[in-house]
Parts: structure tokens; C-alpha cells; sequence
């Protein structure tokens, strides 16, 4: 049966349509004599009655809702990034709920402009890019002129937006250092995809305290084509090639230094005693695994919650909550160093 109308549940009442509108409003319905309010709220429940979103957005200019864009779904980080974000921005704080349209790039240029046309199109309130390579800085740029535009979790090193972020030059940094107390003289890198400004931080924070601590690493960069188990696999036979061969792999992510532990397993060498692996994120795997992953723990809920805030500031035009800060991420030992 086709849901009314406000306009027919009106009629069949006998009343203005803006009746209806305040009756079934949270914050208009004392405008409305109780009897009537009781017949609006009944009669709207009995015919299965459902308010115009998109008609009552246009009315206020908002639309309660968010554009959420993420490289990879399968990514516990940016997952748990996201779930953040939206817990504080339906906080029970008494505002509409807002409503998050989340989609992922796959890191592709085309699908990202693809995906922002589309929620400018939906008049989102504003957009979270937690999928942003340098690839993406014009259509970034022009989307925010129309909307607030927030960086969570990548950066941009030539645009220069509101961000919540990890100090991902000195989580690269954190390891080399912990690299160096443990005596390791030849170390290598397993670097993200190269348009990720996330990956190229960690490479130079790591590489920073390499240079001034004597450690040696091997004169090409290895880059795994894809932030993944079955990518950071691939990348050993490169690794082993190097000579002298490295003694510790500082992988860009986790799930890459998840493939290289097994593809180390399946060469028959031992795992720290022949070369110590450490990741990046802490995620669940990582302290599962047979040998446990020494990892950097990401700053998940400092980086959501000041994004959430970001949000709602631009969105409301309230003062912003330091428009940009990084947050320092903590190493978490275990056995694979």
C-alpha cells in the first residue's frame, strides 16, 4: 500500500499541512495542542506515514548527512577510524542524527572525483577523506569551496585542509630508533604505494633516524604495489636480494609485514632470529598471530574524535578545535623483533 503524504494526512484531519509539520517535529511539536499532536502522531503511525528527508534537508539546508571515503574496506584501521567518527557525531547529545554514505576508492584517482561529484550531487553536509593521495589534491580542493572538506588519517602534503591525523614521520621514526637499540647495522623498508602521503611520512621519519644513527638501508626503495597481505609477500624475494641482506624489515602497514612473516615462514628462516619484522597499526591479527607482531599502535580514537569535532565545527560554523592535529603513536613490543 503507497505510504500518504503529509499533505494527504493533512486532508484526511482536516487541518493545515503545517500542522502536521510541527505535530510530528521534535522540537516544534509543543506548538501543537496535545489532542491534535496525538491525532497527527497516531494517524501517521496507523498509515505507516514516513517524513520527506530530502524535502525537510532542502527546507533547513542540511542534510544530516556525511561523505565518508575510504581506500579499502577490508582495512581494520580505517574501519575502526570511521566507527569512531560516527559514534561521536551520534552521540545522544540531543541533535539529528547524522547519517554517513561510506564508499571506497580502491585508491583510484577516477573513482575518488567519481564519488565526491556524486555526494556534492547529494548535498552531503560535508566530506571525510580518509582515502586522499596526492593524485586527489583538484578535486579535493574544488569540492571544498562548496562543502567542509576533512583529511582523516592521510594527509596531503600539498593541500593544505582541516585534519586528524597520526604523526606518521615519527611512527616510521619510533621504529628505526627501536631498531637501533637492538643493534640491527642493515635494516630495509617495505613501503605503502607511493601516492599515499601517509606512507611516504613514515619512510622519511624512519629513514631520518637510520641516516643519523649510522644504520645502513639498501640503495632502492621497495614499494609493494598494494597496502596488502599478498602485496607485502611479493616484496621478500626483493628484500633477500639486497646485499648485505637486512637484518630487520620495518613494514609500511600490518597487513604487508602479515604477508612477509608467512613468506619468510615459507623460506624456512626464523622469525626475529634471522630477520625482526614490525608493522604499522596494531591491529587485531597483529597480536594473534603464532609469533606476535611488534607494531605502532595508531592513534584511532584521538584521530575520530577530532575529526567528529572538525565536523561539527565546519559544519556548524562554531570555532574549530586546532584545525590540524597529528597524534603521536605508541610501539607495542612483541615477539617478531
Amino acid at each position: 500500500m503507497r505510504r500518504p503524504s503529509m499533505k494527504e494526512l493533512a486532508e484526511r484531519l482536516g487541518v493545515d499541512r503545517s500542522t502536521i509539520s510541527r505535530a510530528l517535529s521534535e522540537d516544534k511539536a509543543h506548538l501543537v495542542a496535545p489532542e491534535t499532536r496525538e491525532k497527527v502522531r497516531k494517524m501517521a503511525v496507523d498509515s505507516g506515514y514516513r517524513p520527506d528527508l530530502t524535502a525537510a534537508a532542502l527546507r533547513r539546508g542540511r542534510s544530516q548527512t556525511v561523505g565518508v571515503l575510504v581506500p579499502d574496506l577490508e582495512n581494520e584501521t580505517f574501519i575502526n577510524v570511521i566507527r569512531t567518527i560516527i559514534g561521536s557525531l551520534n552521540s545522544g547529545d540531543g541533535t539529528p542524527a547524522t547519517t554517513p554514505l561510506i564508499a571506497e576508492t580502491q585508491d583510484r584517482p577516477s573513482a575518488a572525483q567519481r564519488l565526491i561529484e556524486t555526494y556534492l550531487s547529494r548535498r552531503v553536509d560535508a566530506i571525510i577523506s580518509l582515502a586522499s593521495t596526492e593524485a586527489d589534491e583538484e578535486i579535493l580542493a574544488e569540492a571544498a569551496r562548496e562543502v567542509p572538506v576533512i583529511l582523516a588519517v592521510r594527509s596531503l602534503a600539498a593541500l593544505s585542509l582541516p585534519s586528524a591525523l597520526c604523526d606518521d614521520r615519527e611512527g616510521g621514526a619510533i621504529v628505526a630508533r627501536y631498531f637501533a637499540e637492538r643493534g640491527h647495522k642493515t635494516v630495509c623498508q617495505v613501503r605503502g604505494p607511493l601516492l599515499a602521503t601517509t606512507f611516504n611520512n613514515r619512510a622519511q621519519g624512519f629513514s631520518a633516524v637510520c641516516a643519523e644513527k649510522g644504520i645502513k638501508e639498501p640503495p632502492e626503495a621497495i614499494h609493494a604495489e598494494h597496502a596488502t597481505s599478498a602485496a607485502g609477500k611479493k616484496t621478500l624475494d626483493a628484500v633477500l636480494q639486497t646485499s648485505p641482506r637486512p637484518t630487520a624489515i620495518f613494514a609500511h602497514n600490518d597487513a604487508l609485514a602479515i604477508g612477509l612473516i608467512e613468506a619468510i615462514r615459507e623460506r624456512g628462516l626464523r622469525i626475529p632470529e634471522d630477520i625482526a619484522v614490525a608493522g604499522f597499526n596494531d591491529i587485531k591479527m597483529a597480536q594473534v598471530l603464532a609469533t606476535p607482531l611488534t607494531t605502532v599502535a595508531y592513534p584511532i580514537e584521538e584521530v575520530g574524535e577530532h575529526a567528529a569535532q572538525l565536523v561539527r565545527s565546519l559544519i556548524t560554523g562554531d570555532p574549530a578545535p586546532g584545525q590540524s592535529v597529528p597524534f603521536i603513536p605508541k610501539l607495542v613490543i612483541r615477539r617478531t623483533t
